[in-house]
């Protein structure tokens, strides 16, 4: 994939289709695109930074996700959905506001140690208990202590100590450049149409709900799939935001001491989308490489925080903690700040449902492993030499047209509301035994 400055959304999804072997062409946008500009219209510029001074996000992260959704209709149609857009939505749903150096949803930031900088998300009311271990003091409770600790150790150290508790942690600009995704494919070609497929999605939160979230929007049938005693964190989160990707989706319950529903309801799909970490996959009885070689039309979409293989596999990240470990950071007076919201989360989203709908339209089999660290790494770029200036008519950039406004957040309706926990398991059940 080419990754230069000047690189627009057109040429982008060109080049996505190019690495899936697809020549389908790309329609052309009447709306100029180039990375100052697209992030100008995404919404992201005005969460970076503070209320004060918003600040341009690092690299074109948006224009590749204005780019994957390019590439997106020219598969199946058109959506009616601009890609950049997407990066700002959750922060319209939520009304977040900019408040460096913290991420957008507080509860990641970068802790300097005694050689650099590594980025930590707590997100999870388990992240907390494990302080007191992380810290080896056991008073600990919040980030102060974190802080504290971490000036006495190397960021290889801390990072390290992190990633044995299961938290997510990650150097700054720590990840190479790598492929963007990789994918095995077997079998013989033959056109589908995407209406109608199956799409059992086992994923949660953002990137992996919002690839079931487009494929859906291009006629797939979405069946969410959540274990009756972990269901998906957004559903507690963010409601409104859980409409917005959920809505419309069946939505089944299985027990993860009885499998079996689970597992027929999987080798009945076209495609699925995982986002599980390998003993995650394990403990459900699941193995993509079994359900390829039963099917012979099928894609099995494996996203991950750092990768599938290897010790990576195993490493826990989240959206902001593993764009900052990519390097998606604006340093201001020498700290490393985040940029946008969850940022690794909405571009893998758009990536991997561009990969699910071009494999899924061209028969075979195929294994798509996908992680959010090589999708945010993609989209580096030098440290911006421009920020937005405020007037009496609101902040503005210079962009590679010219002046520009700088958009706010915004967020399309959702269509409806999310189906309950369980909701269609009787159904989908009844569906599967005839």
């Amino acid at each position: 994939m080419t990754s230069r400055q000047f690189i627009s959304a057109e040429e982008w999804a060109s080049n996505l289709l190019e690495t899936l072997d697809e020549t389908t062409p790309v329609i052309p946008s009447s709306v100029r695109s180039a990375p100052v500009a697209d992030w100008a219209r995404s919404g992201a510029v005005m969460i970076t930074g503070t209320q004060e001074q918003p600040l341009l996000p690092t690299g074109f992260a948006a224009t590749a996700a204005r780019g994957a959704l390019l590439a997106f209709d020219a598969l199946v149609g058109d959506t009616g959905t601009n890609g950049e857009e997407l990066l700002g939505e959750r922060a319209a749903v939520t009304q977040w506001t900019a408040h460096a150096p913290w991420s957008l949803g507080s509860h990641c930031q970068a802790v300097r140690t005694k050689d650099g900088w590594f980025a930590l998300s707590l997100a999870r009311e388990s992240d907390l208990g494990l302080l007191a271990a992380l810290t080896s003091d056991p008073k600990a409770e919040g980030w102060r202590d974190v802080h504290r600790w971490a000036r006495a150790c190397s960021t290889q150290e801390a990072v390290d100590r992190c990633r044995l508790l299961g938290l997510p942690a990650g150097a700054i600009g720590s990840v190479p450049r790598r492929e963007l995704f990789r994918v095995q494919s077997d079998g013989a070609r033959a056109m589908r149409a995407l209406g109608g497929m199956r799409v059992v999605d086992l994923s949660s939160l953002w990137a992996g709900p919002l690839c079931a979230h487009l494929l859906g929007l291009a006629g797939a049938q979405i069946i969410r799939a959540e274990s009756s005693q972990r269901p998906d964190g957004g559903r507690r989160g963010i409601p409104g935001f859980d409409d917005l990707l959920h809505a419309g989706h069946l939505s089944i319950a299985f027990d993860p001491d009885d499998l079996e529903f689970l597992h027929r309801l999987v080798q009945s799909a076209d495609v699925v989308i995982t986002a599980a970490r390998p003993r995650g996959l394990e403990s459900l009885g699941l193995d993509p490489q079994r359900f390829l070689e039963s099917k012979q039309h099928g894609v099995w979409v494996q996203l991950s925080a750092y990768g599938s293989t290897g010790p990576e596999a195993n490493w826990v990240g989240f959206g902001d903690d593993v764009a900052m470990s990519a390097g998606l950071v604006r340093w201001v007076d020498g700290v490393p700040i985040p940029v946008a919201d969850a940022l690794a989360d909405p571009i893998t989203g758009t990536h991997a449902a561009v990969a699910a709908a071009a494999l899924a339209m061209r028969g075979g089999a195929h294994l798509v492993e996908m992680s959010l660290a090589d999708i945010a790494a993609a989209t580096i770029l030098p440290q911006p030499a421009v920020d937005p200036y405020r007037t009496d008519e609101g902040w503005f950039l210079e962009t590679e047209f010219g002046i520009t406004p700088v958009a706010r957040p915004r967020a399309r309706a959702a269509t409806g509301t999310a189906r309950a926990l369980g909701a269609d398991t009787a159904e989908v059940r009844a569906r599967l035994a005839g």
